[in-house]
């Protein structure tokens, strides 16, 4: 009776185990309640009826009962998860690999707290008098051991499979079969080693199981060594992946960076070119007007008005040559003057108040990547507001420290990365659309400073503020 109780409570941690660890990975198709509670009722009557029936000491019978056992589970992810197959995968085998080398690690230390328990038995006999307080100790100790023996593997369970949940980071990226495979092998080498150590540890001889610990006493402090060392290397195997993915995306923003900052220097001295041309010629059209006006003064009072009202058009034409923010560099005019036309054109009311720093120790093309992507930011979330709606640039200095902020309006909420603190974006290609405030930090730590962002609440709108701040050195 009290080997079924404990049989039970086992059946009935792993179930709750494997449910919560599969949810830190998927995506369900019903309530979380719900999906806990059928997991955890099909997969306790699963491990009764099936799996117990095949966890002899006969290897094949164990390495049947393994395969069964990620079977099912991908089964039950299948039915109440929205389908990932290669994620499905590795969770199944990383679950049934981290489960069956734990039970070695309470096996030897049971087998210890047995040992323990036998001497305090010898101990407590001595005073026993009769055969009631005989059976009342020896209930009371079989329960202790085996209370203690469930609480331990419960723990171990928990807070491996915490790790890896913790440690996974990138759960949303979209791993490639190599990859996955990757992350496998290591919980397949630790389930054929599982399935070794069923075969040394536990041993038949003239009918009668035989236990390895009482004939090589060491293999107690070998084995859960080996054991934890396994589950350390699945643990570190999952680390150095997501730390590579998190490095190829590193990559991947710090080269579009590059680009932009290539793409920038490319054009910069067209951009400067015209800039001057259009200056020049809006110099040169002045004076043609007024050689003109000249002449008007001469003719009669109808032609004059005729031709000061196409003289007027003329002028409006010859204004829009020159930019309205005269910034001190061409650069920021340039990138200014082209957001305030994108803005208008989307209805967006559009003011700005900035001044290129005096000093010019900040490269202008870090300047104009955070101009480029703050700006373009603000005239997307704006444009998506009904109504009236403004976007506001300005620039100041305070000592050494010169500072860049835009303000914009924008409805709906937005969510934050918990790691990079920044805003995630609502666009679908995230990976490609989504590294634009990345950029702007990266400019504004290069000169050994940072952004900050403010959101405040108006109601029907909200405003949202991006401060950035560089040092000039």
């Amino acid at each position: 009776m009290f080997e079924v109780g404990l049989s039970f409570s086992l059946q009935l941690v792993n179930s709750i185990a494997s449910s919560i660890y599969a949810q830190k990975f998927f995506r369900g198709k019903y309530q979380k309640k719900i999906v806990l509670f059928v997991w955890v009722g099909l997969y306790f009557i699963i491990q009764n009826l099936i799996l117990e029936k095949l966890d002899s000491t006969y290897p094949v019978s164990y390495f049947i009962k393994v395969i069964l056992d990620i079977i099912f589970i991908l089964l039950l992810q299948t039915i109440l998860y929205h389908k990932n197959l290669l994620k499905q995968i590795f969770v199944a085998v990383s679950y049934v690999a981290g489960k069956e080398i734990i039970k070695y690690i309470i096996v030897v230390l049971n087998y210890g707290q047995h040992w323990i328990i036998g001497k305090f038995s010898v101990i407590l006999l001595k005073r026993i008098t009769t055969m009631e307080e005989v059976e009342m100790w020896n209930c009371i100790l079989n329960m202790t051991q085996g209370l203690i023996y469930v609480l331990l593997y419960a723990l171990l369970l928990i807070a491996y499979f915490s790790i890896i949940s913790r440690k996974f980071i990138k759960k949303d990226y979209q791993f490639h079969i190599h990859e996955y495979i990757f992350l496998i092998l290591p919980s397949i080498a630790t389930l054929g080693i599982s399935i070794t150590l069923k075969i040394l540890v536990f041993t038949v001889e003239n009918g009668m199981t035989i236990i390895m610990f009482d004939k090589i006493p060491a293999t107690m402090f070998w084995i859960p060594l080996i054991c934890f060392l396994l589950l350390g290397v699945n643990i570190s195997a999952i680390i150095l992946f997501q730390k590579l993915v998190q490095l190829g995306e590193e990559k991947q923003k710090r080269a579009i960076l590059e680009n932009q900052m290539m793409q920038m220097q490319r054009e910069i001295k067209e951009i400067q070119d015209i800039y001057a041309d259009m200056r020049g010629l809006r110099h040169d059209m002045k004076n043609h007007l007024e050689s003109i006006a000249a002449v008007i003064r001469k003719i009669s009072d109808a032609e004059k008005e005729e031709l000061g009202e196409y003289l007027k058009k003329m002028e409006t034409t010859v204004n829009r040559l020159d930019f309205v923010y005269k910034t001190g560099n061409p650069i920021t005019d340039v990138i200014i003057h082209q957001k305030k036309f994108e803005a208008e054109k989307k209805n967006i009311s559009f003011e700005a108040d900035f001044i290129y720093p005096d000093k010019r120790q900040i490269d202008v093309y870090d300047i104009g990547i955070v101009l480029n992507n703050a700006l373009e930011n603000a005239v997307e979330a704006s444009s998506k507001l009904e109504g009236e709606k403004s976007i506001f640039l300005r620039s100041y200095m305070k000592g050494n420290l010169f500072f860049i902020e835009v303000e914009n309006d924008f409805s709906g909420e937005i969510i934050f990365d918990g790691k990079t603190n920044l805003p995630v974006t609502s666009k679908e290609d995230a990976h490609l659309h989504g590294i634009g405030m990345g950029n702007i930090q990266k400019c504004a730590q290069k000169y050994m400073g940072d952004i900050d962002i403010t959101i405040h609440d108006m109601g029907s709108r909200k405003k949202f503020i991006l401060t950035v701040m560089m040092y000039e050195k």
